[in-house]
């Protein structure tokens, strides 16, 4: 008999959501060079993989409106598998703080998404809950129930 080793639990859902790096081998193989594009789509890798509602908020209206409520008229955000795709922008402009802003938006939508996501778990909880007491009190009317004949005692 083998003791087989419980996998390792998945932190990712407890990761923030974020970015962590830039796709270096993603930009333009021209940047430091005079033919660099002045504007160009830079890779960045999330920190997990983002939950389906994160996707939906990040590609939401309110995100471009962000965006360009901050100066970044141009830039768009979009979401490709574990990558943060920021198009129409170039690394001065994130080192200049676009990146924070990015940071911030990315924050504010897991956060969101984790309060929603912990109140549907306790709302699931409570339903949970009521539905074994309900079964508990369903058993205990069970037991109660007797199918024993009833005879009356033998006096010969």
């Amino acid at each position: 008999m083998t003791d087989a080793a419980a996998p390792p639990a998945d932190p990712e859902p407890f990761a923030p959501f974020a970015v962590d790096h830039i796709l270096v081998n993603d930009l333009p193989s021209t940047l430091g060079t005079i033919e660099a594009p002045e504007r160009y789509t830079v890779s960045a890798v999330f920190t997990r993989r983002p939950l389906p509602q994160e996707l939906d908020l990040l590609a939401s209206p309110e995100i471009d409106a962000r965006l360009s409520e901050a100066g970044y008229r141009t830039v768009t955000l979009r979401a490709a598998d574990r990558r943060l795709l920021i198009e129409n922008t170039n690394l001065a402009e994130l080192r200049e703080g676009l990146a924070e802003l990015i940071g911030s938006l990315l924050d504010e939508i897991g956060a969101g998404v984790a309060t929603t996501r912990s109140a549907q778990a306790r709302d699931a909880a409570e339903l949970a809950a009521r539905a074994a007491e309900r079964a508990h009190h369903v058993l205990t009317e069970v037991e109660l129930v007797d199918f024993s004949p009833r005879r009356p005692p033998n006096y010969s």
